[in-house]
């Protein structure tokens, strides 16, 4: 019986994370609560991120301080309250959240909220928790690339962010915007034929008016002239023209309200079947 009520936690723990990537907020709660009751020590930490993705402006503080008080009681409590790798991403992601500023996605709110808290503190608690998960499952590919993007856009650390957004692209050569993190940072730390390489990688993934954009600007400061123009010329021939002069220089986010759906399934294997006292 034991086993059964472990695995019925666990499947409601993997639908309340479908239904928050549906953005259905409501019955992402209730599976998560039930999850939580069925001792899964994971949904504590799924609880956490809903409430930070749902919190209003008024609730930030509290939200960070029940963010404060579940890390505290894990680390009070390892043995007891056994997170999984995936269960630690997701804590991470809630700090993140709040540490990241993301100035052209930001409401106003938000921007007050970052006043009020040490918004540092919240981003080395953020990558502890994604060095942690990573220590785990080494092969965990969000937990890298928001490691990174903690560590390029929160405390500016870019030798740590381009190291993990190349191991990123090691594990997924495919991922668009670790590359066009790390072609952004080559070229800001004049690494111009490394931006170059990654740029192009992203002009065969995505051909559009703003990998092109982006390609062409580095060719530019290489004195590429023939390169840049004709990079140029394919942009203007590309949908997202207007985009390209605001976005080709950007990061690419994933933590923003709006990207919820951009949060990784779980896979059942993932999940333990702790007894949480929560």
């Amino acid at each position: 019986m034991e086993g059964l009520a472990a695995g019925l936690a666990k499947q409601r723990f993997c639908e309340a994370i479908i239904s928050l990537r549906e953005q259905d907020n409501r019955v992402a709660l209730d599976k998560m609560n039930l999850a939580l009751s069925g001792g899964l020590a994971d949904a504590t930490c799924g609880l956490m991120l809903l409430k930070t993705f749902a919190a209003r402006s008024n609730k930030y503080d509290e939200i960070i301080q029940e963010l404060e008080v579940t890390l505290h009681r894990l680390a009070e409590r390892p043995t007891t309250l056994q997170i999984s790798a995936y269960g630690t991403y997701l804590l991470g992601r809630s700090y993140a959240f709040f540490g990241i500023k993301n100035e052209s996605s930001m409401s106003n709110f938000f921007r007050v909220a970052l006043k009020t808290t040490l918004r540092n503190e919240l981003l080395e608690k953020a990558s502890s928790l994604y060095m942690q998960c990573i220590a785990r499952d080494a092969s965990f590919v969000d937990a890298v690339f928001e490691l990174g993007l903690v560590h390029d856009v929160g405390l500016n650390s870019r030798a740590i962010a381009i190291e993990a957004y190349e191991i990123v692209t090691e594990l997924n050569p495919d991922h668009a915007l670790a590359r066009r993190n790390l072609s952004s940072l080559y070229s800001e730390t004049k690494q111009f034929e490394e931006a170059q390489e990654e740029a192009e990688h992203l002009v065969r993934l995505n051909p559009n008016a703003i990998t092109y954009g982006t390609l062409s600007e580095i060719y530019a400061r290489q004195k590429m002239t023939k390169e840049a123009w004709l990079a140029a010329r394919a942009a203007k021939s590309l949908p997202g023209q207007r985009e390209v002069r605001k976005e080709s220089s950007s990061r690419a986010y994933l933590l923003s309200p709006e990207t919820v759906a951009l949060v990784p399934e779980p896979k059942l294997s993932q999940q333990l079947p702790a007894h949480s006292e929560y």
